[in-house]
């Protein structure tokens, strides 16, 4: 294409721009790179609007470019919906797709042109990045106050000086599946950066693309999110019938200076992080890493962490060694070329608190950026082996092989050091929903001493006789065609069990592969205590374990699933639990997942018994008898046998009779056919889970219905409510704000579900005012009570309003509050209504995240609002979906609280006593009465901002509450009251305490 000739735009620029990277300096760098006269389409979010469209005018206006327009979603849209129309209205045959944070040099896009109308086997065109050195220097630091990684961003971007160091040249895999960026930190004068190569991806920061391929492809895949540039980029490359295999490159006469100096840390770690967890396939990208390296002329091997290590020596690097000291850069490149502890922290103690605090959190949310378990690295180092033997690369395959040598010490010296380190410098305090790595960490430095300090391994079974027999437990294992290396190491996992008084029932359920009946034989015959049946007929996994169960003589009963592992101390846990309280029926402990490579994650840390959950999971053990009376699993219930099974057996059955452990005893195989690995594979799962609850509110005589939660494969009970409930709904207000019409008409429909009294408190004479202001519909019939005399007291105001109340159910509202879509509060007055409860809360929103979904205990003894901050839709996956469940909490909110009247009368009310604490000693009251506190996901309500700041561990509403501040006279008042009850609540897992992200995090090894 000869554009020289044409007085037409060839390129269209989509300039993407991020909030804290300037779009006026990357704008003013687009003449001298080449883009004179062209188009430019900026994509930006609305609060970024104004500043671009002064850029992109301003840039039209001085004759820099053709034409300008701005692309932004509206609420609830996506920036690369915006990119994909963009593009489809672009006249241009060309696009280069351009980040805020890249400056493009002098005389950048005409080589990318070139390269792109020579070469039709490439995919796109990237320059080469630079990094921004006064990003990472010292005296830009100290001069500023900030951090130039990504807070610095130069006017214009000049030609590179002396030193310039490359930030990226190309994308590559290893061995592993993972991304890096080919030789980082390489100094641009180096005879490398000058080689032209080809990649499997671009770099999204400055890539051109021809229109029509981009077109072709179908543009962005907005469901992917972060990802879709990377799905756009194997879109791009894969062969169709008329292209081949297609590539990316980088022309080395073409520069940019990237001003993201962290850019390689969030794009590699987040392929990288999701690779680990399996939510990537490793085979997405082609190893190319050793390849590219060898064709360099250099050796491929591998670090004492075990990444892929290929970098020029010193000897032709001179004085640019990537290990040479100093802060800054040097810093940043000693970490990306060894990435583990040693390297991390001298890189974060180098970076000034805001950007540090930007960089633990990358930590937090991209695990692959922190040390993970040994068990990962036995898989790395065997995988590197293997791959270095095939490929003919020896000092890959030696490095590896040494290394499994010596894992030991390399556990020992390496991971468990560094891992303290991190741990003693704050990495893992975050909660696990934030920081899933902090598992990994547990792992390494605290579950051995928790399993020893829980139990006296050293006890001889045969001889001790304190406290009663040995009880037998019997592992009832289904069997039905497993990989057979699953189902061996299921069965060498009960054959290492510690405690010797086991039976393994089998029943396998006419497997159709014939390895398997041969392998049980085998088993069965090696070890009395295996019980083996054949079934002739299959009969899905209720009849096979009731097969199985068949052949139970033991006391206690447990399920293994046929692919499934325990940990050796599993059976020992259950039978010293079980041995000292022989009223037990149900004992069920925490559990976790394991994948192909023997890596555990994803725990499953249970609260006590909670009947309105009845989360039991894995590992459960019943009294057999029990087990027979309720007639064992139920056909038609499969995918849900188990649930309904604990609900069976659970049902009209003391707290006494059940017991949890809170240690991982069950290890769950991650794979494609099983239900942890995808529900997917399974699809009965659902409806048999509803059934079974559905089932289970009958025999309890509840009238409810169960409904999915629909953000996640949960059910939660939706309750009928008699239309002669007496309900008594106080709003309380504490300044002039007018009560909502939405709030209104939310209590008109709840007039036409039970008898409807409302009752205005107000809190002082403007909040009267404002009752007066803003009246209740005539069919609601409010009554305004007069403001308490003494003194402004929310509390005081319930206590008041609840004397003149006549329903049966008090509800507390703070006034301002406001329903939202699908809120249904009628459920928190049924569910009050209910035998043994006592108060019930709703979730309550602030600002677009959560702010109270019940009070929960802390190892402090105070209690804490679980999960506060949490984005929405993330309440599908936080504390393992439990949030979308009516559950049992320490105490709910005073702003959205149902409780009757007796109830409350009978306790006092609140204790003003305990200041901002009252709710939850008013919670913590009742319980010791055996009423316990839900909070119920039905009821929704958003509170404005303008409601007041935050009290630690407390609602806070208005100025009334803030002049009830916590002082430390109240702090000590409820902890001697309440401390120990707190401390050992059921409601916490015992290896759980608050995160400072108002999460669940581990209690790591100094805290036992």
């Amino acid at each position: 294409m000869n554009t020289e000739c044409e007085n037409r735009p060839w390129l269209t620029v989509l300039l993407r721009v991020w909030t804290q990277f300037s779009p006026e300096a990357c704008c003013a760098a687009l003449e001298g790179a080449g883009a004179g006269g062209q188009n430019l389409a900026v994509l930006c979010h609305e609060s970024e609007r104004e500043r671009a469209m002064v850029a992109g005018r301003e840039a039209v206006r001085s004759g820099i470019l053709r034409a300008f327009r701005c692309y932004s979603p509206q609420a609830g849209g996506h920036l690369l919906e915006e990119a994909n129309r963009a593009a489809q209205q672009a006249r241009t045959p060309y696009l280069l797709f351009l980040s805020s944070a890249v400056l493009l040099a002098p005389g950048s896009l005409p080589p990318l042109q070139h390269r792109l109308d020579e070469e039709p086997g490439l995919a796109g065109v990237n320059p080469l990045f630079l990094y921004d050195q006064k990003a990472f220097s010292s005296s830009a630091i100290s001069s500023s106050g900030v951090s130039s990684f990504g807070e610095h961003c130069p006017p214009v971007c000049d030609q590179p000086g002396q030193g310039a160091r490359i930030a990226h040249m190309g994308s590559v895999a290893d061995h592993l599946g993972q991304l890096h960026y080919l030789y980082e930190g390489l100094p641009l004068g180096h005879a490398l950066a000058g080689k032209r190569r080809r990649f499997q991806v671009g770099h999204a920061g400055a890539l051109l693309l021809r229109r029509e391929d981009f077109l072709a492809a179908g543009g962005f895949n907005v469901a992917l999110d972060s990802l879709a540039h990377m799905d756009l980029c194997l879109k791009l490359a894969a062969p169709t019938p008329n292209k081949p295999l297609r590539a990316f490159s980088s022309e080395p006469s073409s520069l940019a200076v990237l001003t993201d100096g962290l850019d390689g840390w969030k794009s590699c770690g987040l392929w990288n992080s999701l690779l680990q967890r399996e939510r990537l396939r490793a085979d997405l990208l082609r190893p190319d890493h050793a390849a590219l390296a060898r064709a360099d002329g250099l050796e491929y091997g591998c670090s004492n962490w075990l990444h892929g290590h290929a970098w020029p020596t010193a000897g032709t690097m001179g004085e640019f060694a990537p290990d040479e000291k100093g802060d800054g850069l040097a810093a940043w490149l000693r970490w990306r070329h060894d990435p583990q502890p040693r390297t991390l922290l001298p890189l974060l103690e180098s970076m000034p608190p805001r950007l540090r605090a930007f960089a633990v959190q990358l930590c937090h949310e991209l695990p692959s950026s922190l040390p993970s378990t040994l068990a990962w690295y036995l898989f790395a180092a065997e995988t590197l082996r293997d791959c270095g033997k095939k490929d003919g690369l020896p000092l890959l395959a030696a490095s590896a092989t040494y290394w499994l040598a010596h894992a030991g010490d390399f556990q020992h010296h390496d991971l468990q050091p560094g891992l303290k380190s991190l741990l003693d410098e704050g990495l893992y305090s975050s909660g696990l929903d934030n920081c899933p790595a902090s598992f990994d960490a547990w792992m390494e430095l605290a579950e051995k001493e928790r399993s020893e300090n829980t139990s006296k391994v050293a006890e001889d079974f045969d001889h001790l006789e304190v406290g009663g027999a040995w009880p037998s437990i019997a592992v009832v294992m289904p069997v039905y065609n497993p990989r057979p290396e699953h189902l061996r190491g299921a069965l060498d996992s009960v054959l290492a069990q510690e405690y010797p008084y086991w039976q393994l029932c089998v029943a396998d359920d006419a497997s159709t592969n014939n390895e398997i009946p041969e392998i049980l034989g085998r088993y069965a015959a090696q070890d009395g205590r295996i019980r083996l049946t054949l079934r002739e007929q299959n009969g899905h996994i209720s009849r096979a374990s009731n097969t199985a169960l068949e052949l139970s003589e033991a006391p206690w009963t447990g399920f293994l699933d046929h692919d499934d592992l325990l940990p050796s101390h599993a059976l020992r846990e259950v039978a010293a639990l079980v041995r000292q309280n022989p009223e037990l029926v149900l004992v069920y402990s925490d559990e976790d997942k394991i994948d192909a490579r023997g890596v555990r994650r994803t725990p499953i840390l249970k609260a006590d018994f909670d009947p309105w959950v009845c989360a039991v999971w894995h590992f459960s053990v019943y009294a057999t008898e029990r087990l027979r009376q309720v007639g064992g699993l139920r056909a038609g219930f499969e995918g849900s046998q188990d649930f309904d099974l604990s609900l069976r057996v659970a049902e009209n059955m003391g707290p006494e009779c059940v017991a949890h452990i809170p240690q991982i005893l069950y290890h769950w195989r991650v794979h494609a056919q099983s239900a942890s690995g995808s529900l997917g594979a399974k699809p009965y799962v659902l409806d048999a889970t509803r059934r079974a609850l559905d089932e289970s509110a009958r025999r309890r005589g509840l009238r409810a219905t169960a409904v999915p939660t629909i953000r996640n494969n949960f059910f939660v009970l939706r309750h009928e409510l008699d239309a002669c409930s007496r309900c008594s709904v106080v709003l309380l207000a504490a300044d002039a704000t007018p009560v909502s019409a939405r709030l209104w008409d939310d209590l008109e429909r709840l007039s036409q579900l039970v008898c409807l009294e409302v009752l205005c408190q107000p809190l002082n004479a403007a909040a009267a005012e404002a009752f007066k202001k803003s009246p209740a519909p005539a069919a609601l019939n409010a009554r305004l009570l007069p403001p308490e005399k003494e003194k402004e007291n929310w509390h005081a105001a319930c206590n008041l309003a609840a004397q003149s109340a006549s329903g049966q159910v008090l509800f507390f509202m703070d006034a301002r509050i406001l329903p939202l879509p699908g809120s249904l509060p009628e459920q928190l007055v049924a569910l009050a209504l209910e035998k043994g409860v006592g108060t019930v809360g709703g979730t309550l929103w602030r600002g677009g995240r959560l702010w109270h979904a019940g009070l929960m205990p802390d190892v402090t003894g105070l209690p804490f609002a679980v999960q506060r901050g949490a984005e929405s839709e993330l309440l599908a996956s936080i504390s393992w979906g439990q949030l979308l469940l009516t559950r049992r909490v320490l105490a709910v909110s005073e702003q959205a609280m149902a409780v009757q009247r007796t109830v409350f009368l009978e306790q006092g009310g609140y204790d003003l006593a305990m200041g901002p604490w009252a709710a939850a000693d008013l919670g913590l009251r009742l319980a010791s009465a055996g009423l316990h506190s839900l909070n119920c996901p039905w009821g929704q309500w958003h509170i404005p901002p303008e409601s007041g700041p935050a009290l630690e561990y407390t609602d806070c509403v208005g100025n009334v509450l803030e002049r009830q501040r916590i002082t430390p006279q109240t702090r000590e008042f409820f902890l001697a009251r309440w401390g120990g009850t707190v401390r050992g609540s059921g409601l916490r897992n015992a290896m759980l305490r608050a995160a400072p992200d108002q999460g669940w995090a581990l209690m790591m090894k100094e805290n036992f």
